[in-house]
């Protein structure tokens, strides 16, 4: 989340213009909520409107959300408080493809049912394993940006690329040995 400046907030003169031309103290109240929801501090709003810090946080408990939105679906203006000097901006998340999440969610329920050297499903785990590399290497999401739209852990995304050859294993562990040729499905890779 943005971090906004906490004190000396100045409304623009564009608020006082639009709290002029609300003529209901509901449609007054709800823009008053909005401006608190977009981070504008009580001092700020409460010095634009004329009332005190406490009677602007009592408006703001006492309004509904959805009459906040009903303002600010109308189209009046609700500026973005100043930044901090200095602030990082808000962090951007890669996300998958749509046509990969939803191929990704609908082999996961068929990948999960392959055991040890089982043949049943196998074509469907190594798809799902390649679409999961694939996505990793070529889309650039994060393993735990694909384990939270999966509902997995990282770790068992990571355990599966590294049974599958994708990855390299990890030590000793004999959890990491590659699963054996003869048992993998092969798999036409566009």
């Amino acid at each position: 989340m943005a971090k906004y400046k906490k004190i000396h907030h100045v409304l623009p003169d564009s608020v006082r213009e639009t709290f002029t031309a609300l003529k209901d103290d509901e449609d007054r109240d709800a823009y008053i909520k909005a401006l608190r929801e977009r981070g504008w501090t009580l001092d700020s709003i409460g010095q634009m409107v004329g009332l005190s810090r406490e009677r602007i946080r009592q408006i703001c408990n006492a309004t509904k959300f959805t009459e906040a939105l009903r303002v600010a679906g109308a189209g009046f203006d609700i500026p973005e408080p100043p930044l901090v000097e200095g602030a990082k901006p808000k962090r951007e998340f890669i996300e998958p493809t749509p046509e990969t999440l939803t191929r990704l969610l609908e082999l996961q329920p068929l990948a999960q049912q392959v055991r040890s050297y089982g043949k049943s499903f196998r074509k469907e785990a190594e798809e799902y394993t390649y679409l999961l590399h694939y996505a990793h290497t070529v889309e650039n999401v994060t393993l735990y940006r694909l384990a939270k739209r999966l509902g997995v852990t990282h770790g068992a995304l990571r355990f599966r690329l590294a049974r599958y050859g994708y990855k390299p294993g990890g030590g000793a562990s004999r959890a990491y040995t590659p699963i054996f040729e003869e048992n993998r499905f092969p798999l036409n890779k566009e």
